[in-house]
């Protein structure tokens, strides 16, 4: 894998969706601390001009926003009402915030499109549906799922009993060919598939022991296929899941020294699959067979 830009930031970041050359667009990750000691947060948007030859490694900001908090995630759509799309952010104050792309790359002053304090606590994930684009999860602390609609942002839809858990939910996934099931991964280790329309648990995986989920994913092809990784640096694995026999994991990839952070499943391809660890790797993998292309 060649490095082709470099953005000098710890940070959340989304790609921008659509056919438009893209952008990335990056919120300062909550609880991180620049070498300066700055306590400053904000939103940016990138152009990784890759149409250009030759360009600097190293890039700027096309686009800046000081923001109130920083970010768990963040999460780009498409919208009719902006050619650029909406930008979501999960923000450590418990807000969830929407933002015009068009009018942030402009310069408005009316770039924030609204703000919804649904969550008792920190936001620590988010995902537009793939299909329907105005749908929205957000996971959070004490175990708080809501589905919301950018039509009626704040009357979001929650998930799950209230008392039924109380551990944080770090990660979700939309599956890609139903659209109303929905995966989340918790700091506790449960990994739980939701359905939307019964707003009620389908399954629940115990991630290899209970271990905390760091990151869950879907199989872009098969939709009883699943993957969760664990964040420890004593069990640095990815597992790959059949639900249609849930009691263990299909098969266990091993490759990190350290944690499993984030994966990424190849939306066109699904024999490819990444994931970045503590270890400071990233690394390609085939997820069908647990083959490592390289890193």
């Amino acid at each position: 894998m060649v490095r082709l830009r470099e953005i000098p930031r710890t940070a959340a970041f989304a790609w921008s969706p659509g056919a438009a050359p893209p952008f990335i667009a990056t919120g300062t990750r909550a609880g991180a601390v620049d070498a300066d000691f700055s306590n400053e947060t904000d939103l940016e948007l990138w152009d990784l001009a890759l149409d250009k030859e030759g360009g600097a490694p190293e890039l700027q900001p096309a686009a800046k926003l000081s923001t109130e908090s920083g970010f768990h995630d963040l999460a780009w759509t498409e919208s009719d009402d902006s050619s650029r799309g909406i930008i979501a952010g999960a923000l450590e104050n418990g807000s969830l915030d929407l933002w015009n792309a068009d009018k942030l790359l402009s310069g408005a002053s009316d770039s924030l499109v609204s703000r919804a304090s649904q969550h008792s606590g920190p936001v620590k994930t988010l995902q537009f549906n793939p299909r329907h684009s105005n749908l929205l999860a957000t996971g959070g602390s004490k175990g708080e799922l809501f589905i919301s609609d950018l039509n009626n942002i704040n009357h979001p839809s929650r998930l799950g009993n209230v008392a039924a858990r109380q551990d944080d939910i770090e990660c979700l996934d939309w599956n890609k060919k139903v659209p109303h099931i929905l995966v989340t991964g918790s700091s506790a280790g449960f990994v739980t598939v939701w359905d939307v329309k019964t707003k009620k648990e389908s399954l629940t995986l115990n991630n290899l022991g209970r271990k905390a989920v760091s990151a869950v994913a879907w199989d872009p092809e098969k939709p009883t296929k699943l993957i969760t990784s664990i964040p420890l640096e004593t069990d640095p694995l990815i597992l790959v899941w059949d639900l249609r026999n849930s009691n263990a994991p299909e098969r266990v990839l091993k490759g990190h020294e350290s944690g499993v952070l984030s994966l990424s499943w190849c939306a066109q391809d699904p024999d490819l699959l990444l994931s970045c660890g503590k270890d400071n790797r990233t690394i390609c993998w085939n997820p069908q067979t647990g083959v490592q292309y390289g890193e």
